[in-house]
């Protein structure tokens, strides 16, 4: 998308996307994060969570491929680079929760050859709770 197709009324949903063991063990090992709360179910039975949860950071990178999914990505056509990325965790991510994305634009800061998108996601479980705000700051090329 270019800098033009996003406005203030920019809104987009992605399609769900269920969190798998094998997600959770690739990530986790593919990162070095061996931590017991994704790895060891018997060690996670007794939390408060109960079980196994996904990593924060595999969260967002589920949320932020959901969006590349879209039939018009903010991620293709005039995206020039990421140039930045936040989340804020609300509610724990488990093995077998399906996540999607309500895609806004929170910001806009146009320049003289292009712009500068932020982009706010809720990513929500099956249930409709949020379990992850994300943000990504864009540089999109204007037409």
């Amino acid at each position: 998308m270019y800098f033009e197709d996003f406005n203030k009324h920019y809104k987009a949903e992605t399609r769900g996307r269920t969190v798998t063991e094998a997600d959770v063990v690739l990530f986790s090992t593919m990162t070095g994060a061996y931590n017991s709360l994704f790895l060891n179910e018997e060690f996670s039975k007794k939390t408060p969570f109960g079980s196994r949860i996904a990593p924060g950071l595999l969260t967002a990178s589920i949320a932020t491929g959901l969006v590349y999914l879209l039939p018009e990505s903010p991620f293709e056509k005039g995206f020039v680079a990421l140039l930045g990325a936040s989340f804020k965790a609300i509610k724990s991510v488990k093995i077998a929760d399906t996540l999607s994305c309500s895609l806004t634009v929170k910001e806009m800061k146009e320049k003289e050859k292009n712009g500068i998108v932020v982009l706010s996601s809720s990513v929500t479980n099956q249930n409709g709770e949020e379990v992850m705000v994300l943000e990504h700051t864009i540089l999109v090329q204007k037409r």
